[in-house]
């Protein structure tokens, strides 16, 4: 079936209407990076098994990307319970997100996009079923695209380049910021072993000194570089090295820093990225 009806929402499962959504989002670029970086894994393979909702088909203007409700049977597990978010119209978002096929308000879950201007229909909705909203607010980075002879000249020459190992994740929860938990920790490996991840180790053995991890909406995330590394150009190298690896499957090239992470800003201004717009976690608890 190309089209499933649920409630005042669609399930787009067809793979040509699905490689249509994704162009049309990508003239929405930077908004739709989140949605369109989920749904680019959706069309290869999908391994995270999510689901993508539209209000409408094919002059749609909402479109939602998330897990199967029945698999996000964590109530407290919020990296698990995560939706991918773009709208063209806040009164159809509105009526998309009181759907109780679209959203369980009920449990602790995280909703991540590219519009701050969506925040105030995401409080109205949430506040109705009880739930406490949280906003982490970012700078969004992005570039159209990198050429292969773009890392020449980008080497440390005693430390070697390879892809994270799920053994290791524990080292990349410690350091992230939104991780540091047993839930963190498990999607933390579970994105290891399933997207292209790169590191770095000094001869090419013992923990990795810096790394970055691309997620299921094709984020270059989780990003971390040893203080002895610093200022090297160590992030620039690594960036450019998934960048290679993520341009090669057609993913979106995009990532998003601190506002006040000046160090990282300039690596990536230094690895051709674009900073554009804002990046949003918005986070909701139940009362």
């Amino acid at each position: 079936m190309n089209l499933s009806v649920g409630g005042r929402m669609l399930y787009l499962t067809c793979s040509s209407k699905l490689a249509t959504l994704r162009r049309l989002l990508v003239s929405s670029f930077p908004e739709s990076l989140k949605v369109c970086g989920a749904l680019h894994h959706v069309i290869h393979n999908n391994p995270f098994g999510l689901q993508v909702l539209v209000d409408k088909w094919p002059e749609f203007s909402s479109v939602i990307c998330r897990p199967p409700l029945e698999e996000m049977t964590d109530p407290l597990d919020p990296y698990t319970n995560t939706y991918f978010l773009f709208s063209k119209d806040p009164h159809s978002l509105h009526q998309m997100l009181h759907d109780p096929q679209t959203v369980n308000w009920k449990q602790e879950l995280q909703i991540q996009g590219c519009q701050p201007q969506l925040e105030k229909v995401l409080e109205e909705v949430s506040s109705t079923y009880g739930s406490k909203m949280h906003t982490t607010s970012n700078l969004l980075s992005m570039r159209d695209g990198i050429e292969e002879e773009e890392l020449k000249n980008c080497a440390i020459s005693e430390l070697q380049f390879s892809t994270l190992h799920p053994d290791e994740a524990h080292y990349v929860n410690a350091a992230w910021a939104f991780g540091g938990n047993e839930r963190s920790e498990r999607y933390a490996k579970r994105c290891i072993q399933t997207f292209p991840t790169i590191c770095a180790k000094k001869g090419g053995m013992g923990q990795p000194v810096a790394w970055i991890v691309s997620e299921q909406s094709s984020e270059m995330r989780m990003a971390y570089t040893d203080r002895l590394y610093r200022n090297q150009g160590m992030f620039r190298t690594m960036i450019f090295r998934l960048s290679t690896m993520l341009y090669s499957t057609g993913a979106p090239l995009y990532g998003h820093v601190a506002a006040d992470n000046k160090s990282s800003q300039a690596a990536i201004v230094a690895a051709g990225f674009t900073l554009m717009g804002r990046w949003q976690q918005w986070e909701f608890q139940p009362l």
